[in-house]
């Protein structure tokens, strides 16, 4: 596993014309519910499409002029929070550290507005790889989701 300050990336806005790139990142079953808990495997064309929303900001991390993961911002007003939600890394990709490096930078981002005093994640699944990279990310486990099974991350924003 490299370590992701190492890892030469950055993360630029989510535009449609990479939707069919993160879809087909979307592997396996497990991928599939790892991600949204995707149940009927394989996901519809337009998945990436339906997960764009006026309160979602969606991100790509870019390394060596390719989009190498995905993820996005969810504002949650009333937690006073950012919830980084969608992640995913294209899979020749994978346990390289470009999943921490876009949480890293996803956290970076987040961290920046106004009214936010915390970063948060939900896992529904018991991926050890997804919990470390939370984890690495500078990321606490703190229980478990309030509205469903899994486990709550945060990560406190220090201004």
């Amino acid at each position: 596993m490299s370590d992701s300050t190492r890892i030469k990336a950055d993360i630029i806005p989510y535009t449609a014309e990479f939707s069919a790139v993160v879809r087909a990142w979307i592997d396996s079953e497990e991928t599939y519910f790892f991600v949204c808990r995707g149940k009927d495997f394989p996901p519809p064309d337009d998945i990436v499409d339906s997960w764009q929303r006026r309160e979602v900001v969606s991100h790509l991390l870019f390394s060596e002029n390719k989009p190498v993961a995905y993820g996005e911002l969810w504002h949650r007003p009333l937690e006073r929070a950012i919830e980084i939600a969608h992640l995913i890394v294209d899979p020749y990709k994978r346990s390289r550290g470009f999943g921490t490096k876009m949480v890293e930078l996803l956290y970076q981002r987040a961290a920046t507005r106004s009214g936010v005093t915390k970063i948060m994640a939900n896992l529904y699944n018991d991926s050890a790889v997804a919990l470390g990279c939370y984890l690495k990310a500078g990321f606490e486990l703190i229980g478990t989701a309030d509205y469903t099974m899994g486990l709550r991350l945060i990560r406190l924003v220090r201004k």
